[in-house]
């Protein structure tokens, strides 16, 4: 996989250090698109996170808006989403890869281990691609 651009790691640890129910509060954004979701988004985890003052996700966060509202621009954002869209079809190839040989090996629990991997990598792939839809 390719190394992460600052933004994208920036946005990334931001919401892995959520929990799903803050990343579920997001769904207010889903009307938007863009930049103005991701900023969105990037607001409504920090007045969670502030709700729950945990002050290192606020300090976080506060730096992903940030950075987010100097940086951001929709052809900035398609273009990381064609970045992810490639990354994740190069995951689906070696898992699916790496599938096959498990079932030649006749390693159960490794074929169900990458059927789960790409099952999880095709619907990041579709969510990629609705993202990448709405910004055409």
């Amino acid at each position: 996989m390719k190394i992460l651009s600052i933004k994208k790691m920036l946005a990334v640890s931001a919401l892995m250090l959520l929990p799903s129910s803050v990343v579920m509060a997001s769904s207010d954004c889903t009307h938007l698109i863009g930049c103005e979701r991701k900023f969105c988004e990037i607001e409504t985890q920090l007045a969670q996170a502030k709700k729950q003052n945990n002050y290192h996700k606020v300090n976080g966060l506060t730096k992903a808006l940030e950075e987010a509202k100097a940086n951001c621009n929709n052809a900035s954002l398609r273009q990381e989403l064609i970045e992810d869209i490639d990354d994740v079809n190069q995951d689906i190839a070696e898992y699916t890869q790496a599938l096959e040989e498990a079932k030649a090996e006749g390693k159960q629990d490794k074929v169900m281990k990458y059927q789960h991997k790409l099952q999880s990598e095709r619907q990041q792939l579709l969510r990629l691609q609705t993202e990448l839809s709405y910004l055409k």
